[in-house]
């Protein structure tokens, strides 16, 4: 089932040697309005602490790029601070980031999800991953993730795949791979996934700890193993009409609108409102999720008060 994380987070910050950047991805696009030199502040480790001015800064969709003037030295040390900066959605992210950067990462390799594509549906749980790889490790590992949610808090299984002994470890008995194979440019695995509903997929290069690639661009995909008829959609049929959802300015133009007892108001703004249940919600086969994950479960027609 689609589990749904609405959330604005920070999910990883990136020092890119290759680039001069320390790269901040989040999981919901990024309000660039916000950001600036007050709520992202970069200080010199060795310096006494004093801010530094010498970086630009960039907002890329859901990323924040902190554009460094010069390469730093190897084993620079910085030190980030990240608060009241808000989402698309006007939603302020929901911790502030205070910790140490360290450039010490000098891999290049580059990952991205071919297999499964972003969206696709499966009817089974024997899934194809392929992934492609720019600039291959000599040494060292790939590590891909397999998480429920958006933000891979809640991950359900990590896949490593030495790129040495072309050797598979896996965390986790909810996904098992039958076979695997490295060509130039391309690692392949046959995989099968104890799953029913929306899952993320998201993959890295590894040669140490300390040094790690950028994620790949997350994949979204849907596993429909369970049929629909033998889900439990009883907890459906305890619903409210509700007139909490809107401003006092604004009123319903029917009693159409029903929503879980249990259910909790996570955001609003002037064009929609988002919903946040207590349990696993069954979807339509064909439903449609934005770039940021949310699905769209209906509409609703509101008029205001005086309007002549």
């Amino acid at each position: 089932m689609s589990v749904l994380y609405n959330q604005f987070c920070i999910t990883d910050v990136i020092p890119d040697l290759k680039t001069k950047a320390i790269v901040v991805v989040t999981n919901f696009k990024v309000d660039a309005s916000t950001v600036d030199y007050n709520t992202v502040s970069l200080y010199d480790y060795k310096d006494t602490g004093s801010q530094i001015a010498e970086y630009d800064l960039h907002v890329d969709g859901k990323n924040i790029c902190i554009m460094l003037k010069d390469y730093p030295a190897p084993n620079t040390k910085f030190y980030l601070k990240i608060n009241d900066i808000y989402d698309a959605l006007n939603r302020k992210i929901n911790y502030a980031y205070n910790d140490y950067i360290v450039f010490n990462n000098d891999v290049t390799t580059e990952v991205a999800i071919l297999s499964p594509g972003f969206r696709e549906t499966f009817s089974n749980n024997e899934i194809d991953i392929e992934l492609k790889i720019i600039d291959p490790l000599e040494e060292g590992t790939y590590r891909i993730q397999i998480s429920t949610d958006n933000v891979f808090f809640k991950i359900l299984s990590t896949i490593t795949y030495n790129a040495t002994s072309d050797e598979i470890a896996i965390d986790n008995e909810a996904v098992t791979v039958s076979e695997h194979s490295k060509t130039e440019g391309r690692i392949k695995l046959k995989s099968i996934i104890d799953y029913n509903g929306q899952l993320y997929i998201r993959a890295r290069a590894e040669r140490e700890d300390s040094e790690v690639s950028r994620w790949s661009e997350i994949s979204s995909f849907t596993l429909h193993t369970i049929p629909i008829d033998s889900m439990d959609t009883t907890f459906l049929d305890s619903s409210l009409t509700t007139f909490d959802l809107f401003p006092d300015e604004f009123e319903l133009a029917s009693a159409a609108l029903e929503v879980n007892k249990k259910s909790n108001i996570v955001d609003i703004t002037d064009r929609a409102f988002y919903l946040e249940f207590n349990k696993e919600i069954k979807l339509p086969e064909n439903y449609e999720t934005d770039e940021d994950g949310y699905v769209l479960l209906g509409t609703i027609t509101g008029f205001r008060k005086g309007l002549k």
